[in-house]
Order: structure tokens, then C-alpha cells, then sequence
């Protein structure tokens, strides 16, 4: 059985897939299987997999379904995958060739963690980097570098009781594309179908609050490619009605945690901080107020006052906003009709 099981979705990729192939083969650690998993493709997809299963010197496993979205994809690869560890590769992403030896050796060393991820570099199309580290923001570290943690060598492992409520409130940038993980953390556990592009980030939620144990390495392991075809929106081309879908589907997805799971108070005050959050400024104001329908955006910004009533930003957000319409409505003229 192979250490490693690498499980790589793909629909309509395939101009992506020999630098992809390539990456995976550049990897130094190599006891791997790659599993390809078709999500329906139409393009040439399987000739590209089928002229490069004989390159790779491992074994590659293709199935080919009808497309479900990538989470059904990583389900079908998860369904097939025999390792110890599973990685998750982004069809159009690239992993540095000391991924998959880094994770495993720590995951190796440090038997209590079950999920370790590292940072990615963002490029855009044309290669140029946008974002050297993900860890850091122009601003300065991201927040959860301030988590208490302890080293094993140059692994960080996070033992902060504050991880949830961080998770929720920033976010860990424990991607897929940049994290190896052990298989056992998928026993009984597979990603939500319903969901196109946000259930990674609600896994994670629910796999904290079960106890499973994450680290990190500080060093670029991924390089992000933002482009258009980008599914959680991060290319700059993506217009207001696509990201619109992202943040309604980040609210149903959140509104699920909200019933389903038991947190604790501070967990569950965080969570509807970031519901807020995403009805009021994501949803509300980005999406909708600045397109110019003050009607869809009026009721996304009492959604997220009633989540979190005592914002006081939002609430003068709220009231100028309220300003404005009512002045644009009094000062459009009225339309007399007229007869022939």
C-alpha cells in the first residue's frame, strides 16, 4: 500500500493537467498513488491523463463520473484512495517539489497531529506574484500566527482552545491544495455535496470541534494560480453575481454549523459575528448596494444587524445607506401618463 494517496478533481482542466502531472511527479517524497478523479469533463481530459499515466512511475488510478462538483469528485477520489495520508490537488495549482516530504515527515514525527498545512504563493495569469505568502496580509501576519503553539522542530502544532473561534472568525488557511492529511479524519466524514465551493472551510469547522488536531509550516509549499475560472471567486474579474453565490452559499453553509453543531458560547457568538459579516458588508453592501439594488441589499443589512445588533459600524453603514435611497426616491421625478 502506498504512504500516500493523492486525489486531484478535474473538469474541463485539461490545458492544465501536464503542469499539473508534472508537479506531482517533481515531488521528492515519492510513495504515492494519484487518484484522477473526471468530474464530466467535455475537453480532451482523459487523452491528456491516459498520454501521461505512463510517465508517472506510480500508480494512477482514473475514474470517470458525471459531474457532481468538486466535492463529489474529492468524494469519489476519498472513496478509492488506500494511504495513510491523503493530499488533495487543485487541478490548476501547483505544489513545490518539498510538499509532500515536508508534511509527511512531520506528520510522521508528530503522532498527535492529524492535519498539517503550509503557506501558498499567489500568481496571476501571467505569473507575476500578487501574494507572496498566505500567512500574510500587507497589514501583517494573518491571525491565527498568534495562536499558542508548540514547536517540533519547525512544525508549529496549534494547542489553542481558540482555534474554532479563530477558524471562524479569520479563517486558518488550512486549505485543501496546501494540507496533507491522515485518512482516518474522513472515517464516517465526506464533504457536502450541496456545496460548490465553500465545504472545505466547513469540514475543517466540524473536524476541530471533534478534536482533530492541526500544525502548520510557515514555509511556501503551493503556488496559487488566480485566474477566471477560479471557483472561490479570488480571480479579479469575478463579477458581483458570482461572488453574490459564494457568500450565499458561505451563509448556508454557516447557518448548517449553527444548527447542527455544539459550541460553545464564545464558538457560537463567532460564528454569527461571521454571519453577520457576510449579510451585511459581503453580501449586503459589496454584492448589492454597490450594484445598485437597494432592495436585496436592505434585507441583507437587517439580517446581519439582527445577528449582531449592537455593530455600531454597521448601523451607520445602515442609516446612510438609508439616507441615500430615500433622497434618490424623492428626487426622481414622477411619471405623469399622459393621453393620445
Amino acid at each position: 500500500m502506498p504512504v500516500l494517496t493523492i486525489i486531484l478533481p478535474t473538469f474541463n482542466r485539461a490545458r492544465f493537467l501536464p503542469e499539473a502531472f508534472a508537479s506531482i511527479d517533481a515531488q521528492t517524497f515519492r510513495d504515492w498513488e494519484l487518484i484522477v478523479v473526471d468530474d464530466g469533463s467535455t475537453d480532451d481530459t482523459e487523452a491528456v491523463v491516459r498520454a501521461w499515466s505512463d510517465r508517472i512511475d506510480r500508480h494512477l488510478h482514473y475514474v470517470k463520473q458525471e459531474n457532481r462538483g468538486a466535492y463529489g469528485a474529492r468524494n469519489t477520489g476519498l472513496d478509492h484512495a488506500t494511504g495513510e495520508y491523503v493530499a488533495f490537488f487543485d487541478s490548476d495549482d501547483l505544489w513545490l517539489p518539498h510538499h509532500l516530504a515536508r508534511c509527511v515527515e512531520a506528520l510522521t514525527r508528530s503522532a498527535e497531529v492529524d492535519w498539517i498545512y503550509a503557506a501558498c504563493r499567489c500568481v496571476d495569469v501571467s505569473g507575476a506574484v500578487v501574494q507572496s505568502t498566505t500567512f500574510e496580509t500587507p497589514a501583517g501576519p494573518r491571525p491565527f500566527l498568534t495562536l499558542e503553539t508548540r514547536a517540533a522542530g519547525d512544525l508549529r502544532i496549534i494547542d489553542d482552545s481558540e482555534i474554532v473561534v479563530c477558524q471562524l472568525s479569520h479563517g486558518l488557511y488550512a486549505g485543501l491544495q496546501n494540507s496533507v492529511i491522515r485518512r482516518h479524519v474522513f472515517d464516517g466524514y465526506r464533504f457536502s455535496e450541496d456545496s460548490r465551493v465553500v465545504d472545505d472551510v466547513m469540514f475543517l469547522v466540524r473536524a476541530l470541534v471533534r478534536g482533530v488536531r492541526l500544525g502548520y509550516l510557515t514555509d511556501v509549499h503551493v503556488i496559487y494560480r488566480i485566474h477566471e475560472g477560479n471557483s472561490s471567486g479570488s480571480s479579479t474579474d469575478s463579477n458581483r453575481e458570482s461572488l453574490a453565490r459564494i457568500r450565499r452559499e458561505s451563509i448556508v453553509g454557516l447557518e448548517r454549523l449553527d444548527r447542527e453543531l455544539v459550541l460553545t458560547p464564545d464558538q457560537r457568538r463567532a460564528l454569527r459575528r461571521t454571519l453577520s459579516r457576510h449579510y451585511f458588508w459581503d453580501l449586503g453592501y459589496v454584492c448589492y448596494w454597490e450594484s445598485g439594488d437597494a432592495s436585496r441589499a436592505f434585507q441583507a443589512f437587517k439580517r446581519g444587524l439582527r445577528l449582531n445588533p449592537t455593530d455600531h459600524r454597521m448601523w451607520k453603514t445602515f442609516a446612510a445607506c438609508l439616507v441615500r435611497s430615500t433622497y434618490r426616491r424623492l428626487s426622481t421625478p414622477t411619471q405623469h401618463a399622459t393621453g393620445s
